[in-house]
């Protein structure tokens, strides 16, 4: 089985393809460009080195974030759009629990944190096992200090950014390895074999597919705000 794996919800972005369970390619990109320009070429390149044609993949994996809104979007429109033209069947895993499998089998809960920028943290903590001990949620990072009781791994942006302000502040956080901070399309492999979904195309399902925001954008909040200051006018 073919599967072409990718992940845009942060400023860089990756990609994977995996041939009977194999990894036959893996791409990662940060640079300064947006994934609508780096994504298709990324894939278009796997293919190419990999000797397969998007009729030959049998499954596409994406991350449906918490993460950037912008990538988010780009990333699941392109996954939708590969799909429903090829009737590929479409799967996707929550960024954090990306995140998370990067230090699968920890001695520790994994505290996986995204920056959500705004001063706010996508965060959700895992067993060593990967499963879902506190379900994904938007907060300050100050409330982690409420929040979380025990000791635990912390990976990802988030902690990069608010980590050592919350170790001061009394907060039990071991960290991981700085390149598991990275959310990598490989991983993706990984989630599907410890948690396997259905391989069935749905044009349906993949149509009516969102990404998990966990909040309102930027945009939308100052739309709101503007509307607001007109009503009280």
């Amino acid at each position: 089985m073919n599967i072409l794996a990718f992940d845009t919800s942060s400023p860089s972005g990756s990609i994977a393809i995996s041939m009977d369970g194999i990894v036959k390619y893996a791409s990662f990109f940060n640079i300064s460009v947006t994934h609508s320009e780096t994504l298709l070429p990324q894939i278009d390149s796997g293919l190419h080195m990999s000797g397969l044609q998007v009729t030959d993949i049998n499954c596409i994996i994406a991350t449906d974030g918490p993460g950037s809104f912008t990538g988010l979007r780009i990333g699941l429109a392109t996954a939708k759009g590969l799909c429903m033209a090829n009737q590929i069947p479409l799967i996707t895993y929550s960024t954090l629990q990306l995140l998370a499998s990067n230090c699968y089998g920890s001695a520790l809960p994994i505290l996986s944190m995204i920056d959500a920028k705004m001063h706010e943290i996508y965060y959700a903590v895992f067993t060593p096992d990967l499963e879902i001990m506190l379900e994904p949620r938007t907060e300050s990072p100050i409330n982690l200090l409420t929040t979380i009781q025990e000791p635990v791994m912390a990976v990802g942006s988030g902690f990069i950014q608010y980590g050592q302000d919350l170790i001061e502040k009394g907060l039990d956080l071991h960290p991981a390895l700085s390149h598991q901070n990275l959310p990598m399309a490989t991983g993706l492999f990984s989630l599907f074999e410890h948690f396997p979904k259905p391989l069935q195309y749905n044009f349906e399902e993949i149509a009516n597919l969102e990404p998990m925001y966990l909040r309102k954008s930027q945009a939308e909040v100052a739309r709101e705000k503007r509307l607001q200051s007109s009503t009280e006018v």
